[in-house]
């Protein structure tokens, strides 16, 4: 103790450590709760399409016309989805679909891919997905939101030699169509449509 009274110095370094140390501590902590949440998120939407899945298995007139039109369509693209990853040969179970399947399973992807921006969508997948969600979304909307859909898949189409991608027009479409544009109101939409073809789906 009189080591230390005569070198107070060390009292500030101790204090110092036990500052960082509480730092880090609680930085950690909050990392740690963070992958928690993170976590428990992932396995709470994974628990949420399983029930999904299984309410939407096997589609009957009485269970399309019951349905909140929302869940319907997350029933059904999930469904959908599941069909295609699970053969060996992806294209060719898609072109087994009918026009309304094909349709319900490339817009479930405008949503997962393009939730934050619509580009993004365009980004990641490529025919015939991007040519059937537009074929259906020209079908669930119209006006300035159909347009701008399309300028954007015909901007992201490598087969379009008369557009081409202008990263500022881009990003001012896709802001003009989150603005239009909700997934809630794509899933809705989706959900009548499947409604009005059953037909299509059963």
């Amino acid at each position: 103790m009189q080591y230390l009274i005569e070198r107070p110095y060390w009292f500030a370094i101790f204090g110092a450590l036990i500052l960082i140390t509480v730092f880090v501590c609680c930085k950690a902590a909050q990392a740690s709760s963070k992958r928690y949440q993170k976590n428990e998120a992932i396995m709470n939407k994974l628990k949420e399409e399983n029930v999904l899945r299984n309410e939407f298995a096997v589609l009957t007139e009485t269970l399309i016309e019951k349905s909140d039109s929302s869940r319907l369509f997350k029933g059904v693209a999930l469904n959908l989805q599941k069909k295609i990853s699970d053969t060996p040969d992806m294209r060719e179970e898609f072109e087994k679909l009918s026009d309304g399947e094909k349709g319900i399973y490339s817009i479930s992807f405008v949503i997962e891919d393009g939730k934050e921006k619509l580009s993004e969508f365009f980004k990641a997948n490529g025919q015939p997905v991007t040519g059937n969600a537009m074929l259906i979304f020209r079908k669930l909307f119209d006006g300035k939101a159909a347009e701008i859909f399309e300028k954007e898949y015909n901007a992201f189409d490598e087969d379009n030699e008369e557009a081409s991608v202008i990263p500022e027009e881009i990003t001012r479409l896709d802001s003009e169509f989150s603005q239009l544009v909700s997934a809630d109101e794509i899933c809705e939409k989706a959900g009548n449509y499947i409604k009005k073809s059953k037909e299509n789906f059963i």
